[in-house]
């Protein structure tokens, strides 16, 4: 058994015991769209399709299974925590409170909150149900200077 044979699974149970210690610190975690569970389950079934081919040996095989939990890890970790949003975005990890600029909120099916300010705008979905909450979270983190814009009843042309 090689050095790399080793360090390689290491490697992912780390980064996916960072992604659940994310998730396990959210306040309110986003409600998944059908588009991202679809998208989701079928990236894991080429996953498990790959594995199945083309894997020789047992390390292969669990290097592969650790790779699609931390996939699924990387999905499950968005959400609201008490620094800002945890994005699931690689080059803007996490959005701090103050540097949100504006806030599009849209309440139809659920709950569609854009973020707008010196990042690449970001949307996250949430419950229907949990509207207050997030409304009072917002208000509470948010900076002064921050713009809260709600739409009621909006349409999607999806």
């Amino acid at each position: 058994m090689s050095f790399i044979n080793i360090i390689i699974p290491l490697s992912f149970i780390v980064i996916i015991i960072k992604h659940i210690i994310y998730r396990k610190a959210l306040i309110m975690p986003t409600r998944k769209t059908y588009p991202e569970i679809i998208t989701a389950l079928f990236s894991v079934i080429i996953f498990i399709c790959i594995i199945y081919f083309y894997a020789n040996t047992w390390i292969h095989y669990v290097t592969g299974v650790l790779g699609i939990f931390m996939f699924i890890s990387i999905l499950i970790k968005q959400g609201i925590n008490s620094k800002g949003f945890r994005s699931m975005y690689r080059y803007q990890p996490i959005i701090l409170w103050n540097e949100i600029e504006k806030v599009v909120i849209i309440k139809s099916k659920d709950i569609k909150v854009t973020l707008e300010g010196g990042f690449m705008e970001q949307t996250f979905h949430f419950k229907k149900d949990d509207y207050d909450k997030v409304i009072t979270i917002l208000k509470e983190n948010l900076p002064k200077q921050a713009q809260i814009k709600p739409i009621y009843n909006a349409k999607h042309w999806f």
